[in-house]
């Protein structure tokens, strides 16, 4: 399949609803006539390793002209891109820009039409530890345009108006994103339901396990039989059992309590924190005591997360199944991951238990910028441009942040890459599972500033407290609640 002869007929297709309507300059009803600019050849590349220790050097960021007519800064000689990892941002850049991939991730030189160089800092570091890193950034006054953030923590600085500035202001209406994932629209707004960052793709889970296995100990031989024992909760568990009673504890239905948590709080109907009091309910309950039966039966691993043991668990049969997001059909470093050995297409995949999302990455500006023209105009083609999201699709295997954009990859039998089409029997369509369970979550009302420390102190109390400990619930519940208070005093 030819992605790009097919842009100017899915840019028609996008906006036929839609009226006239103009984002940094763009009409989109006229996109499809747009050509992307060639590359050319001035970049600065660096990558900055952020340690620990303040610094007292005065720093300066390039003067601002006047500002455009949305009222950021520009004139910059320098746009800016912080990521907190190496991955997406050049992919991002070279879309934008029409350069060869390879090239943005050899650091060769770039610049936009206008002259204007192109810098992407990457500070190599998790997820975990980049808000802080940002805030480090950002006390400091470096030179930052644009930057990717998490959902676990963007609502931190969505909810700061000094470092995130309203897409709609920015240029870009809501009108031109209706065909976005509603879960993902409500992870770019603030706590005042302001648009404040787009994203580029959606990163809804589904349920990958080996077809073999499943017919042996569950009798399930189509991925329609197995979503029949593992479509809800209850199911899940007694499909678990069973496994592990039939194969006499060898096998595990579920990968780790960790790829069961994160689907599961994903259908949690109440948020962490209500008011100013985090709320541990009765679907926390339910959670522990359903991993309690699992753990102490073998139905879920023991192994923990991005363990050689865990990953290995799938290669050698003694895990049947994985919980796995989007980005995990890729790099995700999953146990589905066979590039040969026993295991190799022997995968399939359904929705699971639970609709459920698992990481993803938002795009925001800097009020601060420099640069508010070429920031608008990069979101507009990571995160809006369908070209844009056609090539992130068929770089990566990231789900497009479009339903349209997914609608027509599925009726085209698009897969990205070969991994996916040798390891999973009969060439799994796995946009079309990840499709229906991104359409499946509902996050309207329940994402609150404090939601993934609250959700890793939860876990993580169930885990060493319930389950290893044997520690009973009122005892595991003081815990969490002696914990978050230490984390954020000012919740009650």
């Amino acid at each position: 399949m030819n992605i790009k002869k097919t842009t100017a007929t899915i840019t028609a297709l996008s906006f036929i609803a839609a009226v006239t309507l103009t984002a940094c300059g763009h009409d989109p009803l006229m996109d499809d006539e747009i050509e992307k600019p060639e590359p050319v050849t001035i970049w600065e590349h660096t990558t900055e390793e952020y340690t620990e220790e303040e610094t007292t050097e005065e720093v300066t960021t390039e003067p601002a002209t006047e500002p455009n007519k949305n009222g950021l800064g520009t004139g910059g000689d320098t746009f800016t891109v912080l990521g907190w990892n190496p991955y997406d941002a050049p992919l991002l850049i070279a879309n934008w820009l029409g350069a060869d991939l390879r090239d943005v991730k050899n650091g060769e030189d770039l610049e936009t039409p206008d002259g204007v160089g192109v810098n992407f800092i990457s500070l190599d570091i998790s997820g975990y530890d980049a808000y802080d890193n940002y805030d480090r950034l950002f006390n400091r006054g470096d030179d930052i345009d644009v930057y990717l953030c998490e959902p676990d923590w963007a609502l931190k600085l969505l909810n700061d108006d000094s470092r995130s500035y309203p897409i709609e202001e920015l240029g870009i209406s809501e009108a031109e994103i209706y065909d976005m994932y509603p879960y993902t629209l409500e992870q770019c707004r603030n706590s005042s339901g302001v648009l404040k960052a787009l994203a580029y793709d959606a990163s809804p889970g589904c349920f990958a396990y080996n077809a073999e296995l499943a017919k042996e100990y569950l009798g399930a031989e189509t991925p329609e039989e197995m979503q029949s024992l593992v479509s809800d909760w209850d199911r899940f568990t007694e499909a678990a059992e069973n496994v592990a009673d039939k194969s006499k504890g060898k096998v595990s239905l579920a990968d780790s309590l960790g790829g069961m948590w994160q689907a599961y709080k994903s259908g949690f109907t109440s948020p962490l924190v209500i008011g100013n009091k985090p709320i541990i309910g009765d679907e926390v309950r339910e959670f522990a005591d359903m991993a309690k039966k699992l753990w102490d039966c073998g139905g879920v691993s023991a192994n923990g997360q991005w363990t050689d043991d865990w990953y290995m668990a799938g290669q050698k049969g003694s895990t049947m199944g994985y919980f796995v997001p989007a980005w995990g059909f890729e790099s995700g470093g999953f146990g589905i991951e066979s590039t040969s050995g026993d295991t190799l297409g022997k995968w399939a995949l359904c929705e699971g238990p639970q609709a459920y999302w698992w990481g993803g990455t938002l795009l925001a500006v800097n009020p601060a910028t420099d640069n508010g023209d070429e920031a608008c105009d990069f979101l507009y083609a990571s995160a809006v441009d369908v070209g844009g999201l056609m090539e992130l699709a068929e770089q990566s295997s990231y789900l497009p942040n479009s339903e349209l954009v997914t609608e027509f990859l599925i009726d085209e039998g698009f897969i990205p890459n070969d991994l996916i089409t040798k390891n999973y029997t009969n060439g799994e369509d796995y946009l079309s599972i990840l499709d229906r369970n991104a359409k499946g979550v509902d996050l309207s009302g329940k994402i609150t500033p404090y939601d993934a420390d609250i959700s890793a102190i939860m876990y993580s109390a169930i885990e060493e407290k319930y389950l290893k400990q044997g520690e009973s619930w009122e005892d595991t519940v003081a815990y969490m609640q002696d914990s978050i208070a230490a984390s954020y005093p000012e919740l009650d």
